[in-house]
């Protein structure tokens, strides 16, 4: 596998992971600050608490616009109906498990031929590990390693039947997250340092030498445009993840998802939930600007660049 080619066009299609805007930007800052000259451009379609639906739902109204000839797509752990390892009852759990496995199957497929009817090139990801092993506050759900495991092996069975290359994140963090402390309490979601493995994963993948290791905020210290478009990135993926899980109506007229997530704020709903508190406010200063903020992207790689 090789570096993108000149002036190739990357979306990133993910859950959460991809949404944070930490991977994937510092992928973008590699390739800005060492292979300049391929004029290569990015885009973060992440949706947080995503699943392969949510990628189709989402689909025309961020991926389609940017036209990317490449994609890289990471989905799992909330297609995996994960709660359900909560369930005593083993015949319940069973059953539940594999019908969100068989959904997962159905939905990536069907993203997969809609990608591959519209001519994009694709890079399959393994799903990151879920980090039951790991000492955390928060316990773990007992067979999340084995459940996303599965998940993990199913994608690499989809890469090799579709003859699509592969980046192997789960046998990459796999290696490592015993050893570094490369997760958040939730052994879900990678820390800076988990997102930084990520990156060297991808980029040794297409045979580059990766950077040592930086604290995001340092890694873009030295390339304000890739920050700002990395900023304007997170408030865009925080809006998307608001319509899907606060709205839940994708095709609702503007004023009408205003109104619904204001009354939301009204009705107390997310008091005693900090993330939903944040990304509800958000949504109400940023929803009214998603316009400039789509505008202010498609210029700034010329800054980047330039």
């Amino acid at each position: 596998m090789k570096a993108f080619p000149r002036h190739a066009r990357v979306a990133f299609i993910g859950d959460s992971i991809t949404a944070g805007c930490n991977f994937t930007a510092r992928i973008a800052a590699y390739y800005v600050r060492h292979l300049p000259h391929l004029g290569v451009t990015f885009k973060n379609a992440g949706v947080s608490g995503g699943s392969a639906q949510s990628a189709m739902l989402y689909y025309d109204a961020s991926v389609a616009p940017f036209h990317p000839p490449h994609a890289l797509i990471m989905l799992r752990v909330n297609d995996s109906d994960r709660t359900a390892l909560t369930l005593s009852d083993e015949a319940e759990k069973s059953s539940r498990l594999e019908a969100a496995h068989d959904r997962y199957v159905t939905r990536m497929n069907a993203l997969l031929d809609r990608l591959c009817a519209d001519g994009v090139s694709v890079t399959l990801c393994t799903p990151a590990p879920y980090a039951e092993y790991i000492s955390s506050a928060e316990e773990p759900l007992p067979g999340g390693y084995a459940l996303i495991r599965r998940y993990a092996e199913t994608v690499r069975a989809m890469a090799q039947t579709r003859g699509l290359p592969l980046i192997d994140f789960h046998a990459c963090l796999s290696e490592y997250y015993l050893c570094e402390p490369l997760y958040n309490p939730d052994h879900v979601h990678p820390n800076d340092a988990g997102h930084h493995r990520m990156a060297c994963c991808v980029l040794s993948a297409q045979e580059l030498n990766p950077d040592p290791y930086r604290p995001l905020s340092k890694e873009l210290s030295d390339l304000p445009a890739l920050a700002e478009w990395n900023s304007i990135a997170a408030r865009i993926t925080s809006l998307y993840a608001v319509e899907w899980m606060v709205v839940c109506n994708f095709d609702l007229p503007k004023d009408e998802k205003l109104a619904l997530v204001q009354k939301t704020i009204d009705d107390g709903k997310w008091i005693g939930i900090p993330y939903f508190q944040s990304i509800t406010a958000a949504y109400m200063a940023n929803k009214p600007h998603e316009t400039e903020m789509l505008s202010r992207m498609d210029v700034l790689w010329d800054e980047i660049y330039n």
